[in-house]
């Protein structure tokens, strides 16, 4: 049997913190949330980067997601 994904597709801001050696991504949650907690435990692929669930701010409405540029894979 063959499997397909189905994956909506949502509108991020990206920027990256040299700084702190973070990525980050950057999404509206306009429910508040009752849309954050639908993405607390799910992670985000931007540009075959994997990214996961930070926190949000809930005044501005916004949820972040985050990939340290810092990590190293163990062979």
């Amino acid at each position: 049997m063959n499997h397909a994904t189905v994956s909506p597709l949502v509108p991020v801001a990206y920027s990256y913190r040299p700084d702190m050696g973070l990525e980050f991504l950057t999404l509206d949650v306009p429910n508040g949330w009752d849309d954050v907690k639908k993405l607390t435990n799910k992670t985000l692929s931007f540009h075959d980067k994997t990214f996961t669930f930070s926190g949000w701010n809930s005044d501005s409405l916004k949820c972040y997601f985050s990939r340290s540029t810092s990590v190293a894979a163990i062979n």
